[in-house]
């Protein structure tokens, strides 16, 4: 997901997004894929990112808002309660969302009507993002609060990651197949956040977009087909993103942020070396902090 906030605006989001936009896919089908309604426990998992959704939240607040200070426990309230204190963090009530919806996922996912569940995210995305952008007509403040906040359009990875995780379907493509089809999905991204840049929409690489999702389910099966394969990556860097990916999720933009503040970084450091730049230092502070805090680490996060 990092990388997807390095990304320059304009043609540079339709041409290189495209190859990145399964970053929240991969997370929420993972997230589906261990889920088990028979062991449902919604306060356990929804306690783990509660307290570090609340720390960080007061932390993009201050950094936003260190030079007005007395405003900062309103702006915290509004920010906490809107989850958009940073890009990211409305993916947390996403998460959470899918997490208390796991007994009716279940009920939907064992029920001849299965399959339907695969509709839900096209349908929002048509019915609430396209028709808007196609009439020129825009919802209300509060109804875009609720789409802002709204897992419905994030729904299909987390459902085929239950269904998948629990045996439910089996996935009958060949990984060439699922290859052949990821190419062709990538050009109709390209060409869908092109129309997007045409109208205006600066966020033309969203990963809101039916293109997006066509992609973004490609992918995650393909990760699916090798985690199952049994086979193990032997990059220790990898791992390491991978034991550090909840950190890093909560603190990447402070870290751009903090990393922009340097003279001359942003003339001189383009994408995708801002990239790896940002990644690099939020990986070493990540070990740093968890070396001092020890357990209490868990708490931010890390």
């Amino acid at each position: 997901m990092l990388c997807l906030y390095t990304i320059p605006g304009g043609v540079y989001q339709a041409v290189c997004r495209p190859f990145l936009n399964f970053a929240v896919a991969t997370f929420l089908f993972l997230s589906g894929m261990l889920s088990d309604a028979d062991k449902w426990n919604p306060k356990k998992r929804i306690k783990k990112i509660l307290i570090p959704y609340i720390l960080w939240t007061m932390a993009y607040v201050i950094i936003g808002n260190f030079h007005n200070l007395s405003e900062i426990p309103l702006i915290f309230l509004k920010r906490l309660l809107l989850g958009n204190s940073a890009a990211i963090m409305y993916y947390v009530f996403v998460y959470c969302e899918l997490t208390l919806l796991i007994p009716l996922i279940d009920k939907l996912a064992k029920s001849q009507y299965k399959y339907w569940g695969f509709v839900i995210s096209p349908l929002e995305i048509i019915c609430m993002r396209y028709m808007p952008l196609i009439t020129g007509w825009s919802f209300n403040d509060y109804i875009q609060v609720l789409m802002q906040l709204s897992c419905l359009g994030w729904f299909t990875y987390y459902y085929l990651g239950y269904v998948l995780g629990n045996n439910i379907i089996k996935v009958k493509c060949t990984s060439k197949q699922l290859g052949i089809m990821w190419v062709f999905s990538i050009a109709l991204q390209m060409l869908e956040g092109y129309y997007y840049l045409l109208k205006g929409v600066d966020n033309c690489g969203t990963q809101l977009k039916l293109t997006s999702i066509l992609s973004g389910t490609i992918v995650v099966l393909l990760f699916f087909m090798y985690i199952n394969s049994r086979k193990r990556c032997k990059l220790r860097f990898l791992h390491l993103i991978g034991d550090y990916s909840f950190g890093i999720y909560f603190s990447h933009i402070a870290i751009m942020k903090i990393l922009r503040k340097i003279p001359f970084y942003e003339r001189y450091v383009f994408y995708p070396v801002n990239a790896i730049i940002a990644l690099g230092v939020n990986v070493l502070l990540i070990m740093c902090i968890k070396k001092i805090l020890g357990d209490k680490s868990k708490y931010i996060a890390f």
